[in-house]
């Protein structure tokens, strides 16, 4: 089997200059790339990236973990790619459908160093299985978690939420019904303290009937509509977790013969396509800049860097499904 040395007699040139020519850093001619190119073929050399990677230490590779496609993932995980790739670093996705082996699995790779780093969009172990693997390199994730050793590139759920709240309410709207997401993660419960602290300040009373928690996002707009439908005393405004739960909220009501927001007011959560399409009011929380911070996290621990980290702005998009609620008085 033909070795580098061989391939840089072939092409006359140094090793190292093969060595640039394979991994794509450093300035060859093109001269001398061409030749190095003419003897690789000639002697139908392949490099042995394992071999290379394992003496390196490193495989210029991070792994992407989620449970399965939702409408988040692709805005996260192409802002994700595009910043690793302007860093020569490659993404590999793992989707573990929520299996708890199957991202351990996964998490196994970094300590085997078939990658580098590791970022987990939606986890299925908890945080005190997965935080040991940062003993074998750098982890970071978009969840809210109080710790140490891995990295979270979060919002403040608290302060977006309770501008949706103060929003409607100026707004006209009073019985506003919260779609919320898993009860254990610290964004849910950094939501129900807006609640508390928004009911307070603006002197009205809870009704627990009107906050609904959703850990599965699958068909589970559907599901509320059909629940809105049948309250008898309705909601008159919803203010939701995230845009793809709205967005079947909103459809399945249509089907029922509602108009939004003219029977009741909707506000998502997340800015995402969906939300454009539907012309959703929204809050927009920088996902492109979690991602983005996510990768630089992992990139300062890996190569002793400090890229600086972008900072994280909540803003408030209002479109057509939150209209002044008195212009349906009439």
């Amino acid at each position: 089997m033909p070795t580098i040395i061989d391939v840089a007699k072939a092409a006359n040139v140094s090793k190292s200059t093969v060595s640039r020519v394979i991994s794509g850093n450093g300035y060859v001619s093109k001269e001398s790339r061409e030749k190095v190119l003419e003897a690789m073929e000639k002697l139908a050399y392949s490099p042995n990236l394992i071999a290379r990677n394992l003496q390196s230490g490193e495989t210029k590779t991070i792994g992407f973990l989620a449970h399965g496609y939702f409408d988040l993932l692709g805005i996260f995980l192409s802002n994700f790619i595009s910043i690793a790739k302007s860093y020569n670093y490659y993404v590999t996705v793992y989707f573990t459908d929520g299996d708890k082996q199957k991202e351990i699995d996964a998490l196994n790779q970094m300590k085997y160093k078939q990658l580098d780093g590791i970022f987990i969009l939606t986890r299925a172990n908890e945080w005190d299985v997965i935080e040991p693997y940062t003993m074998y390199g750098p982890i970071a994730t978009w969840h809210r978690i109080d710790s140490k050793r891995v990295y979270s590139a979060y919002v403040d759920h608290y302060s977006g939420y309770f501008n949706s709240l103060d929003y409607l309410h100026a707004k006209g709207y009073q019985k506003i019904g919260h779609v919320m997401g898993n009860p254990k993660n610290l964004n849910t419960k950094a939501r129900i303290r807006a609640i508390d602290s928004f009911y307070k300040l603006a002197g009205l009373e809870i009704n627990h009937d009107w906050i609904f928690y959703d850990s599965m996002r699958e068909t589970s707009g559907i599901k509320l509509a059909y629940q809105w439908h049948h309250m008898t005393d309705k909601p008159e405004a919803m203010a939701f977790y995230t845009d793809s739960v709205a967005a079947e909220f909103i459809s399945e009501l249509q089907n029922l013969g509602y108009e939004v927001p003219r029977d009741v007011a909707v506000i998502g959560f997340d800015n995402s396509l969906v939300s454009k399409l539907m012309h959703m009011t929204t809050v927009d929380y920088s996902i492109n800049h979690q991602a983005k911070n996510s990768f630089i996290h992992i990139y300062n621990e890996l190569n002793k860097a400090e890229l600086p980290k972008r900072p994280l702005d909540i803003e408030l998009i209002e479109r057509q499904t939150t209209l002044q609620k008195n212009n349906f008085l009439s």
